[in-house]
């Protein structure tokens, strides 16, 4: 059974960053599962395009977005201009084995819809949280 969220994504994390509990932080990962895409941004042509990673103090984070434009609007932001850029939604089965994907390549941390409300986790917080989704 898929739980329903009233609260939007945003205000679970100001909940988690306001009371930085552990049931707090569950909540943030009840929501993300139950999703049901997951939208990532794809750099360069269709033929040869990679996923959009970020570097922040000197680690890897993969960017994940939970919704297409403001995946869109955020990698817009900070990309070159004249780059070609693609919005993949993934369902959410399939974002975890991309997510695995991305973690066999040396991806250190994940940031979910870069911005104020932003909710960052270490790689293996990620793959642990989200292969224990009862899909």
């Amino acid at each position: 059974m898929v739980k329903l969220y009233s609260s939007t994504f945003e205000q679970i994390v100001k909940n988690f960053s306001l009371k930085g509990t552990k049931q707090a932080r569950q909540l943030v990962w009840d929501y993300i599962n139950a999703m049901p895409t997951m939208y990532f941004v794809q750099c360069g042509n269709k033929s040869c395009s990679v996923p959009w990673i970020m570097f922040e103090e000197d680690a890897s984070v993969a960017m994940i977005f939970t919704n297409y434009e403001q995946a869109m609007q955020t990698a817009k932001a900070f990309v070159t201009e004249g780059t070609q850029l693609r919005v993949v939604g993934l369902p959410t089965n399939a974002a975890s084995m991309y997510v695995t994907a991305l973690a066999a390549q040396g991806v250190e941390c994940v940031c979910f819809n870069h911005g104020p409300q932003r909710f960052d986790a270490p790689m293996q917080e990620v793959l642990l949280a989200l292969s224990s989704m009862n899909r």
